[in-house]
């Protein structure tokens, strides 16, 4: 499954990848509505039991589930309201809500300042050009946020009620969906499984509004956008090098980074897709084929169970989740069970799948 087109909304931001239950291993649990059908509907609990094994927020995620006619080559949509919270308010947010090493270094990395650095291009004010891809550095004094991870960070009740996320599968009789990873995965059917894990990494904060500028950079001024809290890990060697997050739509490598971009500035890791129009691939997800985790924007082929590998949790810790201390090893196979946003559809693998 490939994320080949997408298509954008606004006062929504939306992210279609990899998807009910109400499950606490931990204090984090999923409010998430019935689907219709009851093997789908223990699918999802095991998903979300998952990520309750490894998060312990005290936050219920209200989730709205089912199954649509999607089109012929969609297998799953999910759409996250987010909300603009100031720079200065993230970035207390981070610090009151560090709880481990990781987090400690990722809020040590961020400027103290009211506002961060961007690296940023296309936009309808790029003092380069209207809508140049050349890169220019700016300041943003805001944050996105979508309606989960603000709960994880204690911008919005973890209790508050209405719908965080909502995950649509496809009910196209082109799919057929293996419910339950405990025995494998059946040769002819998808992991429903790990494609919920996937879809609810996103509701977590798996995001970029880089797929924003992507989209919608020809027409839209700075003021418009901004970094959601994963992006602060988005960096280049250009951007490195005038000390800023990259927040650019274009085909130069781009690097997860939770130390201001120090670990890899020069090593030149290649960690994030960049765009539809740049690669073909959301930029909320890790680069496509390198086995990077679960949060690639392809999904596994028929047959095959998804993994969830560190870098997954590492990434989903450092934007405000607390991470439990006592876990299973990550690379388990995934059977251990409004202001501007934007919409995109996630494709199968037209080879394999």
């Amino acid at each position: 499954m490939k994320c080949l087109t997408k298509k954008f909304t606004v006062f929504l931001i939306v992210i279609c990848s990899f998807g009910l239950a109400e499950q606490a291993l931990g204090q984090l649990s999923f409010n998430i509505s019935s689907t219709g059908d009851a093997n789908a509907d223990a699918g999802f609990q095991m998903a979300a039991a998952y990520w309750s094994s490894q998060f312990e927020d005290d936050v219920t995620v209200n989730v709205t589930a089912g199954f649509a006619d999607l089109g012929g080559s969609t297998l799953a949509s999910s759409r996250n309201g987010t909300n603009f919270f100031s720079y200065a308010a993230v970035r207390n947010a981070l610090a009151a809500n560090s709880s481990s090493a990781n987090d400690s270094t990722f809020v040590n990395s961020l400027s103290t300042a009211g506002t961060i650095n961007v690296y940023a291009n296309r936009l309808t004010d790029n003092p380069n050009g209207s809508n140049s891809l050349t890169p220019f550095l700016t300041t943003k004094n805001q944050v996105g946020v979508n309606r989960t991870n603000q709960k994880a960070l204690g911008l919005r009740a973890g209790d508050s009620a209405g719908e965080d996320t909502q995950i649509t599968f496809n009910s196209n009789s082109a799919f057929s969906f293996d419910f339950d990873p405990t025995d494998g995965i059946d040769s002819d059917k998808l992991d429903f499984v790990g494609i919920a894990i996937h879809e609810l990494g996103h509701s977590m904060g798996f995001t970029s509004y880089v797929d924003v500028v992507d989209g919608f950079g020809d027409v839209l001024a700075l003021a418009n956008v901004a970094p959601t809290v994963l992006d602060l890990t988005r960096y280049s060697p250009d951007s490195f090098g005038v000390n800023a997050v990259d927040f650019t739509a274009d085909t130069r490598a781009k690097y997860f980074s939770i130390d201001g971009g120090e670990n890899a500035a020069t090593t030149g890791l290649n960690h994030w897709s960049l765009g539809g129009r740049s690669d073909g691939r959301q930029a909320s997800h890790w680069k496509d084929n390198l086995g990077l985790g679960i949060m690639d924007p392809t999904a596994q082929p028929r047959g095959q169970l998804h993994v969830v590998t560190e870098l997954d949790l590492m990434a989903i810790d450092v934007i405000g989740w607390d991470r439990i201390s006592s876990v299973p090893e990550p690379g388990v196979a995934c059977l251990l069970a409004g202001l501007l946003g934007m919409t995109s559809l996630i494709r199968r693998r037209t080879a394999g799948a």
